[in-house]
């Protein structure tokens, strides 16, 4: 059990060496998951290694990775003794499963492709004991090993646009559930009615990796009875005009405006990445100037923002990339408190230099919490929808900003929109030509030549406009002469660098995936993440590569900055 430090952010176990990778992963987790160290956030198997993401905290991060490398040397120790020993069996579950060829969309293929009888395809699938090897691509999304060898094929050429919900399909030797409708290339082979994911049940998994799945096939009529066709929850509404509740009444949407509050930390064993707002210390300070606590919901404005209907008076302030607020047509400076009148709209500029703005709502927005949060994760389909022309945000507590004795004194109802001269500077806005993006060594940056190395670190990168919040892909003229091995899957975060057969790096950002097979070349350190929010298509980038010591340097600086703005802000507020 080989224990290698990842970023400055995760400690990865190697078990490459292992004659039973897999089972030892499964093992060492689960342990870890009864003992839940406290050093621990994120705890994800991958094909073979186990990442073990640490707990970002205010203490010296150096103790903190000292402290997990030494209990896992322990926990090796007496995981070794233990190896041979009887363990506790895996747990099974039993999934129906509808063969129909209504549903089994490839099943003539499938049986012409195998040269076998529907009927032999179907006994063969459902008389197999599969093992959950590891989850990944979307929530609750298993990769089950055990397919019969006679079942082995390759995916489609094309993918589906939308594969249909519950969905069973083979690939290779592997086979899966979809638990939602989503694009896949996978041979789809019969489908489920059971829920594989809910995100109103604790936990919201059914599989974990190491568990088993038996097969119970079911009919046609059985599965229509048993498939579970309800519309998902409605978190935001369509406007109600009649409504006596204090809200906001959304009237354009901007070019992408999501709910965002918090990352969902310790959920990726579920395959559900953490998400929340990609500048997380613009949430911060923008929650900070209307006297909300940190983590408080708001609204987060890419590109272009929203023009939004205020039925309510508000304390609002928006913080990030450079934009002016517009009401009744007068130009409001942002990154400072602002009161905006009863019955008014506010609008915005372009977002530039930089390309994400966090609007804060004095008191937040009356929503429901989904798995722990309030904010939107659009990827994995948690939590509010993107914002839609003709949306109703209910406030929860517009009252709240009056017991500041400062933003009361700042409210003067004859003169509103009203907002002080002072302003706080946003945590980062790319205004020079190239941005440098601080990074550590990824663990297979030895994939790479010396001289391919050089010229990595060297490369002036183009943000692609393929980019969103799941990841910023770069464009650029940097080429390796032969292809870079895929790696077995392993755990990402906010910040690894991949490098695909494209040759185009992808850096992960807040709504990436939890597992990937693609080498990660880098790992962009803790306080350079709010660059990668802030960087647009067609802006320049440079990676550039430190040591663990300066990026905790650098790290510790930016966390002390923040908190003394934090805290300056604070004092006027309370005042």
């Amino acid at each position: 059990m080989h224990c290698t430090l990842i970023g400055d952010h995760s400690v990865l176990i190697d078990f490459s060496k292992s004659s039973e990778p897999l089972k030892s992963i499964h093992a060492l987790s689960k342990a870890l998951f009864a003992n839940q160290p406290s050093w621990a956030s994120e705890i994800v198997p991958g094909l073979d290694s186990l990442v073990i993401q640490l707990q970002c905290t205010n203490e010296d991060p150096k103790t903190i990775r000292e402290q997990a490398l030494a209990d896992l040397k322990k926990i090796g120790g007496q995981f070794e003794k233990q190896k041979n020993r009887k363990t506790s069996p895996n747990k099974i579950h039993r999934i129906q499963v509808c063969y129909h060829p209504d549903l089994g969309l490839d099943l003539p293929a499938i049986g012409k492709a195998c040269k076998l009888s529907t009927e032999e395809v179907v006994r063969l699938h459902k008389n197999s004991l599969y093992t959950a090897d590891i989850l990944g691509f979307m929530p609750g999304f298993a990769y089950f090993s055990g397919l019969n060898p006679e079942l082995r094929l390759p995916r489609l050429a094309s993918p589906r646009p939308a594969v249909p919900k519950g969905s069973v399909a083979i690939a290779e030797l592997q086979t899966a559930i979809y638990p939602r409708v989503t694009p896949g290339g996978w041979n789809i082979i019969g489908r489920s009615p059971n829920k594989l994911f809910d995100i109103d049940k604790d936990p919201p998994g059914l599989f974990m990796a190491g568990d088993q799945m038996e097969i119970e096939e079911i009919s046609l009529d059985q599965f229509r009875q048993l498939d579970d066709a309800k519309a998902s929850k409605e978190v935001i509404r369509s406007f109600d005009k009649n409504t006596s509740a204090a809200s906001v009444e959304v009237l354009q949407a901007g070019t992408f405006s999501t709910i965002q509050d918090e990352p969902r930390l310790g959920l990726s064993h579920w395959a559900v990445g953490p998400g929340g707002a990609c500048d997380i210390t613009s949430l911060h300070l923008a929650n900070a100037l209307v006297g909300n606590s940190p983590e408080t919901v708001a609204i987060e404005m890419t590109s272009t923002g929203p023009s939004l209907l205020f039925h309510e008076a508000a304390c609002v302030a928006w913080v990030g990339a450079s934009c002016e607020g517009i009401v009744k047509n007068q130009r409001i400076p942002g990154n400072r408190p602002v009161w905006i009148p009863k019955g008014s709209t506010l609008k915005f500029s372009a977002l530039n230099p930089g390309f994400r703005t966090i609007l804060a709502i004095g008191g937040g927005l009356d929503l429901p919490k989904t798995l722990g949060r309030f904010g939107s994760h659009i990827s994995a389909d948690i939590g509010p929808k993107r914002l839609e022309k003709g949306d109703q945000l209910l406030l929860a507590d517009p009252k709240m900003p009056f017991k500041s004795t400062f933003l009361k004194s700042l409210y003067q109802e004859e003169s509103l929109p009203t907002y002080p001269k002072w302003h706080i500077r946003s945590p980062f806005l790319p205004t020079s030509s190239d941005t440098q993006i601080r990074c550590l060594a990824g663990p297979h940056l030895s994939f790479l030549s010396a001289k391919e190395r050089e010229l990595f670190w060297s490369t002036v990168w183009t943000v692609s406009n393929q980019s969103n919040r799941m990841g910023v892909r770069l464009q650029g003229d940097f080429k390796v002469k032969k292809d870079l091995p895929n790696i077995p899957s392993q755990a990402i975060t906010y910040g690894t660098v991949q490098f695909p057969p494209s040759h185009e790096p992808i850096i992960m950002l807040a709504e990436h995936q939890t597992t990937g097979g693609y080498p990660r070349l880098a790992e962009v350190i803790r306080s350079d993440l709010i660059k990668l929010a802030q960087v647009k298509p067609g802006n320049k980038l440079q990676l550039q590569l430190i040591d663990l010591d300066e990026a905790d340097t650098i790290n510790a600086e930016a966390v002390k900055l923040q908190e003394s703005t934090l805290n300056s802000i604070q004092t006027i507020i309370d005042n």
